[in-house]
């Protein structure tokens, strides 16, 4: 045997042998690090949703006292829940098609620029999955809903030009719109304005 023929010691470490080929190893440890990346990067991206979705659905007593405080300066009235409160918008998302004392929270309602105005906030409780016999684990989804009377019927043209992250919907006599989340004092004004200005334009231009 021809020992000058062997592979060096130190050729042998730098090397990965992989059916009979010798596969540099640095590109093991490239790849290897490519994939702590990518799993690391989907492990943090799951942990900041989760996180993202847990703010957003946390709410301190600050937070109601505030809505409190803004109907009290506006002359407006507040009730904590009022039951049966959803039932008048069974069948306009994102209600239920059917409901019977459906409750809601933080019932805020006044008059603001000449028009009947109404906020609360809406929680859809759903049964996720089984928890076993007898058991089960349940998801609440909040909503913040918004409305004002409104004196007509409103033109399908000013919902078809709402806004993409505040939907528009004509229900029953009131326009209305809704976004994901609690109900929370700095949103209220400017969602009723948003509701006043499209009434605006729908009976300005008739």
């Amino acid at each position: 045997m021809n020992f000058d023929d062997l592979p060096h010691p130190t050729k042998r470490r730098n090397v990965v042998i992989v059916n009979d080929r010798e596969i540099p190893r640095r590109y093991f440890l490239v790849a290897a690090a490519g994939v702590f990346v990518l799993f690391g990067g989907a492990f943090s991206g799951i942990v900041w949703a989760n996180w993202s979705d847990a703010q957003e659905d946390s709410r301190g007593d600050d937070d109601v006292a505030a809505l409190v405080a803004l109907a009290q300066r506006r002359g407006w009235t507040y009730r904590a829940k009022v039951v049966g409160g959803a039932d008048r918008y069974e069948g306009a998302a994102p209600f239920p098609d059917v409901s019977s004392g459906l409750s809601v929270w933080d019932c805020v309602e006044g008059r603001h620029r000449g028009r009947t105005v109404r906020c609360f906030e809406y929680r859809d409780v759903r049964t996720v999955q089984s928890a076993g016999p007898g058991r089960s684990l349940t998801k609440t989804s909040y909503y913040a809903v918004f409305s004002v009377t409104a004196p007509d019927a409103v033109p399908l043209s000013v919902l078809h030009a709402a806004d993409a992250d505040s939907p528009l919907r004509f229900h029953r006599g009131e326009l209305i719109t809704w976004s994901r989340g609690r109900l929370r004092e700095e949103a209220v004004l400017p969602k009723l304005n948003y509701l006043c200005d499209a009434l605006d334009r729908a009976f300005d231009s008739r």
